[in-house]
């Protein structure tokens, strides 16, 4: 470009005549062929448009890949052991009956359109310390056993209320208990309408406290300390009965009393109680085998109990006035002694009843062929066998050295004596009476002898009494 050809002119203005700066740059203008610089310049355009078309490509599917994403961020899983239901907007949705979730896949709609609120179905928890003393004593950080507890349990120190809880039962006595709770969320909506999830386990251990109070109410001790396990039936039905008057969806499956006692300074006494009882229970034991003992060895065998009935029955039909019934009785119980299968001192007292019977009947067999022989003699008063015996009489009783003889003449005619005994035989009589008695309670407490019916037998007055002729007899007082 020259200065004539610029773009003032010569006549630029004032400073027209000034020196100017050398040109830096040329361009000289020339026609050129516009198909070669299109031809250059294709294949970049072509390069940036193929470029820009991938580009595009690559956002579209990033774009599809986020709206499926999206969309399917609305399926969620619900593990096993855990319910809840689907919002829409917020509000529950699904047909009626039909809102709890199951476990497994759920479809539905992405948030915030829609959402699954999930949370544990079935709850486990412990009650060891609503209804139980405190088992932390003083100046100790570490909790005590139950057997440290029962161990140091003061009659003295009562309850401390806000430490030690405790029950009451029907009876006004205090008991302890602990509990194991099991249970379930049933309506999940119900439970998310009426409760606040954080909150379920304060709201359940509230029903339970009041069902406990119930339950321990319309029990006694005996009843609460059974082995049975009653108190956790009747504290869930309780507990159950509340939760379903707040419409919480809740229900509890089960409820076990761990623990459950009287007061430890009474549990003390209980055992005692229990172990006396049980000592009761191995004393009679122990007196039952040795009465089968002892029956054994007077029956043998299991005769004793024929034995036993028969007896009791003669007993009964004689103090009934029965008194043929009691001798057809006595007749079968003799001859059931006598059977062949019947030992033990009843076979031996029949054996020596026999032989004593045996020995008797020679004896008297012998007496009376004696009495026999002198029988000419008695009708003879002059006789010297019959003196002889009269003599022999006189001579036995004046042997006794209890007897006393007193002699008086015949001529004293209508005068009456009276006469007082010597004070060595009367203090003699008296000693032997007392002796006499005592043998025979000393006799009668070792149970040295068995006599049916031997409550009739009585001493100085007429008791059991038996025919002249030994047929039959009856009791008689």
């Amino acid at each position: 470009m020259s200065e004539e050809n610029g773009p003032l002119g010569p006549d630029a203005g004032p400073d027209a005549d000034a020196p100017r700066r050398a040109a830096s740059a040329r361009f000289d203008v020339a026609k050129r062929d516009d198909e070669g610089l299109r031809d250059a310049l294709d294949p970049a355009t072509h390069s940036l448009g193929e470029a820009l078309k991938l580009s595009y490509r690559i956002l579209q599917v990033g774009i599809v890949a986020l709206v499926l994403m999206f969309v399917f961020s609305g399926f969620q899983s619900v593990p096993e052991g855990d319910t809840g239901v689907k919002t829409l907007f917020g509000a529950i949705a699904g047909k009626d009956g039909e809102e709890q979730l199951s476990p497994g896949l759920q479809p539905f709609w992405p948030y915030p359109v829609g959402d699954l609120v999930k949370f544990p179905q079935r709850h486990t928890m412990r009650m060891d310390r609503e209804f139980w003393p405190n088992p932390f004593a003083r100046g100790r950080d570490v909790a005590r056993t139950m057997q440290e507890m029962l161990d140091t349990a003061d009659p003295n120190a009562g309850i401390r209320p806000g430490s030690d809880n405790s029950l009451l039962t029907r009876d006004g006595d205090i008991v302890h208990m602990q509990l194991e709770i099991e249970f379930v969320v049933a309506d999940a909506v119900k439970f998310l309408e009426t409760t606040a999830p954080e909150q379920v386990d304060r709201i359940v251990r509230t029903a339970i406290r009041r069902g406990a109070v119930e339950a321990a109410s319309a029990m006694t001790l005996v009843e609460f300390t059974d082995t049975r396990d009653l108190v956790g039936p009747s504290v869930r039905e309780n507990a159950q009965r509340v939760l379903d008057r707040l419409d919480t969806g809740l229900e509890i499956t089960s409820i076990r009393a761990l623990e459950r006692t009287a007061p430890f300074a009474v549990v003390n006494r209980f055992r005692e109680v229990q172990t006396a009882r049980e000592n009761a229970k191995a004393a009679v034991e122990r007196a039952r085998q040795d009465a089968v003992t002892m029956l054994t060895q007077v029956a043998g065998g299991e005769v004793y109990a024929e034995l036993l009935t028969l007896i009791r029955e003669y007993e009964q039909q004689l103090e009934s006035g029965k008194a043929d019934a009691a001798e057809a009785t006595l007749a079968r119980l003799g001859a059931r002694m006598e059977a062949p299968d019947v030992g033990g001192e009843v076979s031996r007292t029949v054996l020596r009843a026999k032989s004593i019977e045996s020995s008797m009947r020679a004896r008297l067999e012998r007496e009376a062929k004696r009495v026999e022989s002198l029988a000419a003699s008695f009708d003879d008063p002059r006789a010297q066998v019959m003196r002889q015996m009269w003599i022999n009489a006189v001579r036995d009783v004046l042997d006794n050295p209890q007897a006393e003889v007193f002699a008086s003449s015949d001529l004293l005619g209508m005068i009456s004596l009276r006469l007082r005994s010597s004070n060595e035989v009367m203090q003699m009589r008296r000693d032997g009476e007392i002796q006499r008695r005592k043998a025979a309670e000393q006799a009668r407490e070792a149970g040295q002898f068995y006599a049916p019916n031997s409550e009739q037998i009585m001493v100085d007055r007429p008791g059991r009494r038996l025919e002249r002729d030994a047929s039959g007899g009856a009791g008689k007082l």
